[in-house]
């Protein structure tokens, strides 16, 4: 009779310490020391950085409403930490300067941001979220001219400032011309102000859909990849995007984005 109190006793205590081991690690885990995440929460919203002027991947409609592939994976974003979520519309010269971000305007840039060295040194990058090489956009006109980056030497090349984009076209064009934004690139195309545009694969789709006149050249001839940026000092914050980015992956949801946004 001894030995089964003796037991029960001792089977009592490793349940007690179990539980109390299950609530001292949940307990751990709700502990935020990340400033930009503690913002966050305190607030109820996240601020979402964005040049919306590159459809498909982020653009404004008519009523003001963000809209876009990086736009859809920012509100999985909020949703999984259970906050509402506000973009910011940044010009892409001062959003790519990174500013807006370490001055604590935003919480995230998310902008079809190619993740590079170069841009690592400043930020803190998710982990890829879409895969976006270079591709060359003209109008049907050109394509006897243009069959790839080869026929590019002599032809003025449109892309926007500031991007890998505009680094890929000073190695095959003498004559590359900058632009604000993909819009005014594609104005001065169908003016034939330039010959052709150099722009990310996800975005050239978007470009050639909405207008007859252009078309894509070939295949994209660099591989590039998507990530959204944080600072480097928001680690809980980015291991919590990171979390949303491998859920929509294993479920799927990345290629429903992508069947929504460039396909359809």
């Amino acid at each position: 009779m001894a030995k089964k109190i003796y037991l029960i006793i001792v089977a009592l205590i490793v349940i007690a310490l179990v539980v109390s081991y299950g609530i001292l690690t949940n307990f751990k885990k709700e502990i935020v020391q990340d400033p930009v995440l503690k913002r966050i929460q305190t607030r109820g919203k996240i601020l979402v950085g964005t040049d919306a002027t590159y459809p498909p991947m982020e653009s404004i409609d008519r009523e003001g409403n963000f809209l876009g592939f990086d736009i859809d994976i920012a509100k999985e974003i909020a949703s999984d930490l259970g906050v509402k979520v506000e973009f910011k519309n940044i010009p892409w010269e001062r959003l790519i300067s990174f500013e807006p971000l370490l001055n604590d305007e935003v919480d995230l840039l998310i902008s079809a941001i190619t993740i590079t060295r170069e841009r690592s040194e400043k930020v803190a990058f998710s982990i890829p979220y879409l895969n976006a090489g270079q591709v060359i956009v003209t109008t049907f006109e050109n394509l006897g001219e243009i069959k790839g980056v080869k026929d590019l030497s002599d032809k003025k090349v449109g892309v926007q400032l500031n991007t890998t984009s505009e680094e890929e076209a000073k190695k095959y064009s003498n004559s590359v011309v900058s632009f604000e934004d993909y819009t005014k690139a594609k104005e001065a195309l169908l003016k034939r102000e330039i010959d052709a545009i150099i722009i990310d694969y996800p975005a050239a789709l978007g470009l050639v859909s909405r207008t007859p006149n252009l078309t894509m050249v070939g295949e994209p001839f660099t591989q590039e990849f998507y990530g959204i940026a944080a600072k480097k000092n928001a680690t809980q914050l980015l291991s919590k995007v990171n979390e949303t980015i491998l859920r929509l992956k294993n479920e799927g949801k990345i290629d429903e984005l992508v069947k929504k946004w460039f396909v359809e």
